[in-house]
């Protein structure tokens, strides 16, 4: 006896998978889910801002170098500031040496008339909090402390920071300042 046994190539091919098409459609679907959310969550746990639009971004994170930079200083040694043009600064007169012009923060740093800006030097003395630095004459001293006194030129200009709903960008540098760690920090609405 002759018998003949045939193997069909398909049947043993559908067999043989080891992926079908709901599997491939479920991994693709996780793969969209966590490329999405990298998208949407990433870029904004990378970025030294507070959120605000694109112009401020810029206007804030450029202020923020301009002043860290040489503003403040000279050009050679970034983010150490100049005594002289710091104090100057954050007040009404320019100091002769220094990087800018202009009698406001907003002049100084070229900020667009359809802007907003507040710079403020920070520091912290007695604690773990920054608080706005003041100069009283000999040498730097928190805003509200017995060494910070009426006539002392408060290390703070621009326009009050807004309170509420008003979306804001704020950039900071970390400096020194006669030999003292400080923080700029400038804030564009």
């Amino acid at each position: 006896m002759y018998s003949q046994h045939f193997c069909s190539a398909t049947s043993s091919r559908s067999h043989s998978r080891g992926q079908t098409t709901l599997d491939f459609a479920f991994g693709i679907s996780i793969f969209l889910l966590v490329l999405a959310f990298a998208f949407t969550f990433v870029p904004g746990m990378l970025q030294p801002f507070a959120q605000g639009t694109d112009a401020e971004t810029v206007g804030a994170n450029r202020a923020g170098d301009t002043l860290a930079e040489g503003m403040l200083g000279d050009p050679a040694t970034p983010y150490v500031l100049n005594k002289t043009c710091t104090v100057g600064f954050f007040d009404t007169g320019v100091p002769t040496g220094c990087q800018y012009d202009g009698a406001t923060a907003t002049d100084r740093l070229a900020i667009g008339p359809f802007q907003d800006v507040n710079v403020t030097l920070q520091g912290s003395f007695s604690g773990p909090t920054y608080q706005v630095l003041c100069w009283n004459g000999t040498a730097l001293a928190e805003v509200g402390s017995p060494n910070c006194g009426a006539g002392d030129t408060r290390l703070a200009t621009g326009e009050p920071v807004p309170e509420g709903s008003v979306p804001t960008v704020t950039a900071r540098r970390v400096v020194s300042v006669e030999g003292t760690t400080a923080v700029i920090r400038v804030v564009v609405w």
